[in-house]
């Protein structure tokens, strides 16, 4: 009895144990994860949460992207997941977001090893199941995902209670352990793991109650008799209830999620494209579910386990007990189906039903394989040891011929997947790859090992030593076939906490502002740093060369500020990403009718759409004070460097300036001259102007002499009849070979490093002034003044003077629960161009205040106020506590 009570305690230290191992290097150094989502989505995400909850602040609005969008409402960011607290509150983000994976591989472990017990596994096979599930390739893979993997933690523990509930005839612990379970899945912010878990759940529950009209007797649950349809209806009905507990409790998230959901870019679903992206590949099937040993693939199509566990799972199919076969090789077999999305035939119907039209990657059907092949290799090792002297009896002969033909079948079908790949081509993200020698070394060594464990087995071992050897194996395979992948690869954390000068340009413009201009980034990261030398003197043989590559990445997004790195520096970004809930759709359809010119974005990154920095009035339109790009598209010619990113393309007569924001002395300006001609007016700082006309001096390249006026202080480009097309001009002093790079338009260059950051001199105020009733932006502007008195995230004030009455425009996110007041009073508030804030003023002297208010996260925490009494009264029932006082 005390042995059989110790075996939770020895499966909690080992599971978390294999754990730690695998994940050493998170787990016992100071590296941190700096790749992919993780670094540009879920760390600033990540940082605004821990900041707001720091400060005591609830973080309803996010003023740092996409001109304002509701934050809290996004679910990825996981506020009110409360496992999440503990993490932000004791560690820095990189090093909580590592703590945080740490605990939910344990979960999941932890869970998995329940559920296993519920099928009645031995000890052994219930570690062998959670660590192929919780260590193996699909959910490791998921890390990157932080909300994906926390959502997954707790399948395996939904699928535990569906199975007790079938089964139990006390229907209260069932109800609140699913309630509870469900509302943990849904806090942690990834809704399609949601609807994953409940489609397998759903199929799960069916199996398991319909499998015989008698249930199985098993140490970890009550033999049942009778109808198989009665613990069916009784489980449906438990369930549903728990499922309403679980919506209750999440409402506080739920709620605003689903509004912002509604006015988002996938409101109404997806499109049918957009749906069945990322659809996993036939030909990837042998690569996806093969340890790759170094031979990486795109993470999402990762599912993974070794050899060992494809084995068992095929002797578990052919000799385990049923019900559990059945319903682990219904998971296994859905998830393979439908992780083939557009190549199933079915999933083109699937992606217009409701819930399959809201998300896109069916490859994440995945995870339901990964369970179910990882339960049912838990019931091979129980047959595999059932016989007390030996495997033997069970194992060998034609049931070992069955059990080992998936594993050699999948090892020959990379070569076979790979020759006939010219004829169904793979997807950009997944190109085919011949099996590299060290990953097919790998893989027939650890078939071989397998074969030879297997004899060694038969001719020595007893059932529950070979059992316990067989659950070692697995663990080391595990370990030895996770060591290239990514996560073991984390880097410096100077890759997130180190600043680059861009941000802290940026900053230093800002300092004062209580609304300060916005920032459009242009740039790609196909430029070196210019300090690349030094950090590869610094962390050479120190980082393994894939973690030294992706600090370097990290380094080029923190220098363009990618999205959503704005959020880390607090710098108000036109843009950003996310591909989940936002933007918004009135955001996506104004940049489809202004920047974008008709096309449609669904999930930001406006560089990807744009080719050069947008007309200037474009940029007023969008408060955008600063642009960033970079140098690729610059060149050097003869000595000297051509700044092309603002090129001028004049019509005939037009005119533009150039600033010349030095007091360098020169010879000569040179002009890159892509079409026609024209000539330059030259304006002294006494105010003295003349014209000259450039010549041409080479390939494209004009000079025109600056002879008796060395000092310009401003330039005039005058094109010609045909007008004029000028690449770039730069300010020249020929005899000691130095120069200026000048830019035309209303720019100023105030940074050139690895980037450049222009200032958009003719920048707006985020505030204007238009017409009373004004739709459009386009409107006349009215004079008057309108001055920022106040600017945070949810409150903005400002003090607003008009001689006539006004429409106050803020170039700021307009959303439900935003309110007006103007002196006080309650206000109607509305949009310009279908996006920016508004109200409408008389003429005079106002305070005008914003403040934004949602009622749907109100309605949602008085939800999840009555789902927590609801738990309480049925944890804890009064008429058992009255039995309890009469008792005492």
């Amino acid at each position: 009895m005390k042995a059989v009570r110790r075996q939770p305690v020895i499966a909690v230290i080992l599971l978390a144990g294999s754990a730690a191992a695998v994940f050493w290097r998170l787990a016992a150094t100071n590296l941190i994860l700096a790749r992919g989502d993780m670094f540009l989505y879920f760390y600033p995400y990540w940082h605004a949460a821990r900041t707001a909850l720091l400060a005591g602040r609830l973080p309803l609005w996010n003023p740092d992207i996409f001109m304002g969008a509701p934050l809290l409402a996004n679910s990825q960011m996981g506020f009110f997941y409360p496992l999440n607290w503990p993490f932000w509150l004791l560690l820095p983000v990189p090093y909580a977001v590592s703590g945080s994976i740490l605990l939910h591989l344990w979960i999941a472990l932890w869970g998995t090893w329940r559920l296993a017990g519920r099928l009645g596994m031995s000890p052994p096979a219930r570690i062998l199941a959670s660590a192929a599930f919780g260590l193996g390739g699909y959910l490791t893979a998921q890390i990157e995902h932080i909300n994906q993997l926390q959502g997954l933690a707790w399948l395996p523990w939904l699928l535990w209670v569906g199975a007790g509930v079938a089964r139990d005839r006390n229907w209260r612990p069932g109800l609140v352990l699913f309630g509870i379970f469900l509302a943990l899945q849904i806090l942690a912010g990834h809704l399609q793991t949601v609807f994953i878990s409940g489609v397998g759940l759903a199929a799960w529950l069916a199996v398991w109650s319909l499998s015989g009209r008698r249930v199985e007797k098993t140490p970890a649950n009550h033999p049942g008799t009778g109808s198989s349809w009665r613990p069916l209806i009784r489980a449906v009905g438990v369930l549903a209830a728990g499922g309403a507990l679980g919506l209750l409790l999440a409402g506080v998230q739920l709620l605003p999620t689903l509004e912002l959901t509604g006015l988002s870019s996938r409101a109404g679903g997806l499109s049918s494209n957009e749906v069945l992206s990322f659809s996993w590949h036939p030909f990837l099937i042998p690569r996806s579910l093969l340890p790759g040993y170094g031979q990486n693939l795109f993470t999402e199509y990762v599912a993974w386990l070794p050899l060992t566990v494809l084995f068992f799972a095929g002797l578990g199919l052919v000799a385990g007990r049923r019900p559990a076969v059945h319903g682990s090789l219904l998971l296994a077999g859905m998830g393979l189906f439908l992780a083939l999305g557009r190549f199933n035939g079915l999933y083109l119907l699937l992606a217009n039903l409701p819930g399959f039209n809201l998300f896109r990657v069916p490859a994440r059907w995945l995870v339901l394989y990964a369970l179910g092949i990882s339960l049912l290799a838990g019931q091979g090792l129980d047959a595999a040891g059932r016989s007390g002297d030996g495997p033997g009896p069970v194992i060998l002969g034609r049931r070992l011929v069955w059990a080992m033909l998936p594993a050699v079948a999948l090892i020959a079908g990379q070569f076979i997947a790979f020759w006939l790949q010219p004829w169904l081509p793979a997807a950009a993200e997944a190109p085919p790859a011949y099996p590299s020698t060290l990953a097919l070394t790998g893989q027939l060594g650890e078939l071989v090992l397998l074969g030879g464990w297997l004899v060694a087995g038969n001719r020595r071992l007893r059932g529950a030593l070979f059992q316990w050897g067989s659950a070692g194996l697995v663990l080391l395979w595990l370990f030895a076939s996770s060591r290239s992948l990514p996560f073991n690869n984390p880097t410096t954390p100077e890759a997130f906490f180190d600043r680059r000068p861009p941000s802290l340009r940026l900053q230093a413009e800002s300092e004062g502002q209580l609304a300060p201009p916005r920032f459009l980034s242009l740039s790609d990261i196909f430029f070196d740093p210019g300090d690349q030398a030094e950090i590869d003197s610094i962390y050479g043989g120190i980082l393994p060369e894939t973690a030294a590559y992706d600090y370097t990445i990290a380094i080029k997004l923190k220098e363009i500020i990618a999205p959503n790195l704005s959020m880390v520096y607090g710098l108000p970004a036109v843009d950003g990403f996310d591909g989940g809930v936002l933007p918004l759709l009135s955001y996506s359809d104004l940049m489809a009718r202004s920047l974008l010119a008709g096309r449609q974005t669904t999930d930001g990154r406006l560089r990807e759409f744009l080719d050069s920095v947008p007309p200037a009035g474009q940029l007023s339109r969008f408060h955008i004070g600063y642009v960033l790009t970079d140098k690729v598209g610059d060149v050097w010619i003869d000595g000297v460097f051509y700044d092309r990113q603002l090129p001028a393309r004049l019509d005939p007569g037009e005119e533009v300036g150039v600033a010349v924001v030095s007091d360098m002395e020169a010879t000569e300006i040179r002009l890159l001259v892509a079409r026609g001609s024209g000539r330059l007016l030259l304006t002294s700082a006494d105010g003295q102007r003349r014209e000259i006309t450039p010549q041409p001096a080479g390939d494209q390249v004009w000079t025109a002499s600056l002879d008796g006026d060395p000092r310009p202080e401003q330039v005039t480009l005058i094109a010609g009849p045909d007008g004029w097309h000028v690449e770039a001009l730069s300010l020249v002093e020929a005899k000691k070979g130095i120069f200026l790079p000048l830019v035309a338009g209303p720019f100023a260059l105030i940074h050139s490093g690895d980037v450049k950051i222009y200032r958009h001199t003719a920048s707006a105020s985020r505030a204007r002034l238009l017409q009373a009733g004004a739709a459009t932006l386009e409107a006349e502007q009215i004079a008057g003044t309108a001055a920022f008195t106040r600017y945070e995230p949810e409150v903005v004030t400002l003090q607003v003077t008009g001689g006539e009455p006004v429409r106050l425009v803020l170039h700021d996110a307009n959303y439900p629960g935003w309110q007006a007041a103007v002196d006080g009073r309650q206000v109607p508030i509305g949009s310009v161009d279908g996006f920016f804030r508004a109200v409408d003023l008389p003429a005079g002297e106002h305070e005008v205040e914003f403040l934004f208010r949602p009622r749907s996260v109100l309605l949602g925490g008085w939800a999840t106020g009555l789902g927590l009494l609801l738990v309480l009264f049925l944890g804890f029932p009064l008429p058992r506590l009255r039995r309890r006082s009469k008792a005492s």
